[in-house]
């Protein structure tokens, strides 16, 4: 998508190598916290390739934001809008919507956004306050990359930029959010057909002519690929021809949103093939004491050995960020592998 640029959403992988080698390559960054901030800044990165992209934000993180010289904030509601205006009353600031699913007209979050029926009253509260609304955002980042529900968004988009213009602001800043995929699957849209379709809907609504600034907020589609985790086989169970695995991670661990939230069986291979062995109905635990901590059931597995190791493979976006201490549950040990070429002109 050559008309956006990229703002790396720190949330979804912060390892310093990551987030080293996005600034390298010259990305903006979507912070979404007062510690991402200092994070990103912390490499030299300029405040002008930073986005405050939280709607909901801690008064003390604003301020501290607005002294770090942090100037586009994002918001969705009048309570922002005050909160903003005491602290920082000249930051620019870009209105998040709710995104519409699938051409139904149905918005698929309900948590952050505004409701397409309050966008004029919202933006004519920002007018009376003085404020400097810039544009617009919108985020769909769903596990599944749904092209239809940026391009209706996208469109919606047009229509707030011409509403917020009779009400005297001169908007030139949108934000497409993320939800690229990181990799392909059979049987669902690439990115890049369903950059062709955003492409082309940018251009119709947002014709070059006007240069309206477009960025995304791409964090899967950075780093999904690019980690492989592998686990360790810690004991072993057999019950009436059920063989139970029990593995050095498991739900509180990394894989918190593949099985908790995306409601998926980790892709298991084995580190070593054992061809001659036979299969078996299998269930996979993590090592917790939580009974819930279990990364698939009755599944077909060759049989294992205590101390085997298994890979599962693009285990890169919102795994070892959501990853907690409960039961004594180590952080995962990260090991980087790049070409020299890479490694010297990152900086490592």
């Amino acid at each position: 998508m050559p008309r956006v640029k990229p703002f790396y959403a720190v949330k979804c992988n912060n390892t310093e190598p990551v987030v080293k080698t996005i600034a390298a390559l010259g990305a903006g960054f979507d912070c979404c916290n007062i510690s991402d901030i200092e994070q990103i800044l912390k490499l030299g990165v300029e405040t002008d390739r930073i986005i405050y992209g939280h709607p909901v934000k801690d008064p003390d993180d604003i301020k501290s934001a607005s002294e770090f010289g942090i100037n586009l904030m994002v918001f969705d509601n009048e309570h922002e809008l005050v909160k903003i205006k005491s602290i920082n009353p000249t930051t620019s600031l870009v209105l998040r919507i709710l995104p519409f699913e699938r051409g139904s007209g149905d918005v698929i979050d309900e948590k952050y956004g505004c409701l397409a029926d309050r966008c004029e009253d919202l933006l004519v509260k920002a007018k009376k306050m003085d404020l400097n609304v810039v544009g617009v955002s919108f985020q769909i980042g769903r596990s599944g990359f749904d092209v239809v529900s940026h391009l209706d968004t996208i469109i919606f988009c047009r229509r707030v930029f011409d509403l917020a213009k009779t009400i005297g602001f001169n908007f030139n800043f949108l934000d497409i959010g993320g939800g690229f995929p990181g990799y392909s699957t059979e049987g669902n849209p690439t990115f890049a057909d369903g950059a062709k379709r955003i492409n082309k809907t940018l251009d119709e609504y947002f014709p070059t002519e006007e240069n309206v600034v477009v960025i995304a907020e791409p964090g899967t589609y950075y780093v999904q690929s690019a980690f492989t985790y592998v686990l360790r086989v810690i004991g072993k169970r057999v019950s009436n021809d059920v063989y139970d695995y029990y593995l050095n991670d498991g739900v509180h661990g990394a894989f918190s949103k593949t099985v908790t939230y995306d409601k998926k069986v980790p892709d298991f291979h084995l580190l070593e093939d054992k061809p001659l062995v036979p299969f078996h109905k299998s269930n996979v635990w993590g090592s917790t004491l939580n009974p819930d901590d279990r990364l698939a059931q009755n599944i077909q597995l060759p049989e294992l050995d205590i101390g085997d190791w298994l890979y599962v493979p693009n285990m890169g976006a919102y795994t070892t960020v959501l990853a907690t201490s409960f039961c004594g549950t180590p952080p995962s040990n990260i090991i980087w592998m790049a070409s020299d070429s890479t490694t010297s002109q990152v900086g490592f």
